[in-house]
């Protein structure tokens, strides 16, 4: 039974959608995407839960490290998906029936990713990834010279093992992050409407 049969039977008419994937894959840009389509939809981005940057932030080779779950708040993070699908599972608009959770890592922290009924992962190889890090200038705390290639690259091609090891692993849909970002985007809202139109 895939997870959108197993919604219908269970009664949960909100439809929860994880957009997950590698740094500068799109994420985001699908998101807001989505936001302009369905204006009273919900959406929690994990870049919300971060923690303090203090001296409890763990470091590799010497740079903390931003890429770890441990940098986030997820206990929090999973709370709040929660509580949204709870006070919004009876709303009888269409439109309020969905929810799109936005992180690299969502998939990563099993009681988070069970939550999401539609699981999207975003790839790129390495050098265009690291092309667009390099061209980003939107990080609140600039990158380290060396922060991609040892922290942020190393630390992707671990969790993604770790992602492909979960029992939930077969329901992720993979898409090309070098491809047009309309494309990946129409993928993602045809199944979205295909659930609403049938709510």
């Amino acid at each position: 039974m895939n997870s959108l049969q197993n919604l219908r039977q269970v009664g949960r008419r909100m439809l929860t959608v994880g957009i997950s994937g590698v740094t500068c894959g799109g994420k985001s840009s699908i998101a807001s995407l989505l936001k302009s389509t369905f204006p009273r939809a919900k959406f929690i981005c994990q870049d919300d839960f971060y923690f303090p940057p203090d001296g409890s932030l763990s470091k590799e080779p010497g740079l903390p490290n931003w890429d770890s779950l441990e940098s986030i708040d997820m206990v929090s993070m999973t709370r709040k998906v929660k509580e949204t699908i709870d006070a919004y599972s009876n709303e009888k608009l269409p439109t309020e029936n969905l929810l799109v959770i936005d992180g690299f890592l969502i998939f990563n922290y099993p009681p988070l990713a069970e939550l999401c009924d539609l699981k999207y992962f975003l790839t790129l190889p390495f050098e265009e990834c690291l092309a667009r890090r390099q061209r980003r200038t939107s990080y609140n705390i600039p990158d380290q010279p060396t922060y991609f290639t040892e922290v942020a690259w190393p630390m992707y091609l671990i969790h993604l093992k770790e992602m492909r090891q979960e029992g939930f692993a077969d329901q992720i849909q993979y898409l090309d992050g070098t491809i047009d970002i309309q494309e990946n985007f129409k993928r993602i809202l045809k199944d979205v409407q295909a659930y609403l139109d049938d709510v």
